[in-house]
């Protein structure tokens, strides 16, 4: 039978300190003829639920007979979904894969030196009037496939193939961010009902990228991406029910724990979720008010230092492929928005790999996770 608090051994199993265990006691309650502990608090509004109970499983050292194993579920106090921390699992790579042969294959690519000033098209010129929008070595141009009303892709670099995790510093990444933005800009100025704007970016195969090449894409709709309209909901509700922005609320909270804070970046702070959807999750939240739109160049370059930081952390760990998503709405103003920034780790690009979607992840909405986020926060932090 599970005690009636958290045990410090218990916890320290998926990587709290004592203070975030404290925390944690100030709510718990017991349910299922006490085979689960529900512990629940607040912080700054924000309300975190977890659920510690254990998987009964066949142990293979000690001749098949069935030991316990502490399972850990939390709830997501943003977008809702919930993670199972699946303790002893290793589900993703220690070791990078040679990515030359992907590098090297032979194929076309509209965005390389020789071809992209004559496969790509230019902006209608009411939109942009250059047609096309340069940063630097970055080149952002309409986006051929119609999956939003108006979307443009922003290439890193237009002078090569590829671009290493290792070379996306602050200043590519930042120009690449600035481009892109401006394009939203571009965009909202033209057509204002199009205010639900996101900046997007699947990078190598297993992020679900059909080319090596990298770029980002962007959405700019007149209704949200499922997961943006569900944020911009609770910001509303949170909104009226207290006053406050919620994701400024969310990092206050995060802020005064400080198991999961990573550290500030001008105007932006870097957190890890209480409940990631997946691996090595970082979230990069402004903490100023307001719409991508509304991002002037400082605040952009806050998001491009924050974020080269971030990749900079999973190269040192070996990562090599990931998802952002950059979100904001064009009712941030009434809502008490925030932009945020989310950037998970997919599966290294080895020649077999294993998904790291599973029946879990695509169709209950349930992530397995085989690190905590106070281990990434704790990693990054150094």
């Amino acid at each position: 039978m599970l005690s009636n608090r958290p045990s410090l051994i218990f916890a320290n199993a998926i990587g709290f300190i004592e203070a975030n265990v404290i925390a944690i006691n100030e709510g718990c309650t017991l349910s299922a003829e006490d085979k689960v502990l529900v512990s629940e608090f607040s912080r700054s509004g924000i309300g975190f639920f977890e659920a510690q109970t254990v998987g009964k499983v066949p142990n293979l050292a000690d001749g098949g007979r069935f030991h316990e194993v502490p399972l850990v579920i939390r709830r997501d106090p943003i977008f809702g979904g919930q993670t199972r921390f699946v303790l002893g699992s290793k589900l993703q790579p220690e070791e990078a894969t040679d990515l030359t042969p992907i590098i090297t294959a032979p194929g076309f690519c509209p965005f390389c030196p020789d071809k992209i000033d004559y496969v790509t098209y230019p902006f209608p010129a009411e939109i942009v009037a250059e047609g096309k929008i340069m940063r630097g070595r970055s080149i952002v141009v309409p986006n051929i496939l119609s999956y939003s009303t108006y979307s443009a892709v922003g290439v890193y670099d237009r002078t090569k193939h590829f671009v290493a995790m290792e070379e996306m510093d602050s200043e590519l990444v930042g120009d690449l961010l600035t481009g892109m933005v401006d394009h939203a800009k571009a965009v909202r100025t033209f057509d204002p009902d199009a205010r639900y704007s996101s900046i997007n970016a699947n990078y190598l195969p297993p992020s679900g990228s059909s080319l090596l090449h990298p770029h980002v894409q962007s959405s700019h709709d007149y209704l949200p991406l499922s997961s943006q309209g569900h944020l911009i909901d609770e910001m509303a509700q949170f909104k009226a029910e207290t006053g406050r922005g919620l994701l400024g609320a969310l990092v206050e909270a995060e802020s005064d724990l400080k198991v999961r804070f990573v550290g500030e970046w001008g105007s932006v702070s870097i957190i890890t979720p209480f409940a990631p959807v997946g691996f090595r999750e970082v979230w990069i939240v402004s903490r100023i008010e307001g719409d991508i739109v509304d991002l002037d160049d400082s605040q952009v370059a806050d998001f491009a230092r924050a974020l080269a930081f971030v990749i900079k952390g999973y190269v040192a760990l070996n990562l090599q492929s990931f998802n952002f998503a950059m979100t904001g709405s064009g009712d941030a103003k009434e809502v008490g928005g925030n932009v945020i920034l989310r950037i998970v780790a997919r599966s290294n690009p080895a020649a077999t790999y294993r998904s790291d979607v599973t029946y879990f992840e695509r169709l209950y909405n349930e992530s397995m996770i085989d690190v905590t986020p106070e281990e990434t926060a704790s990693f990054l932090r150094g």
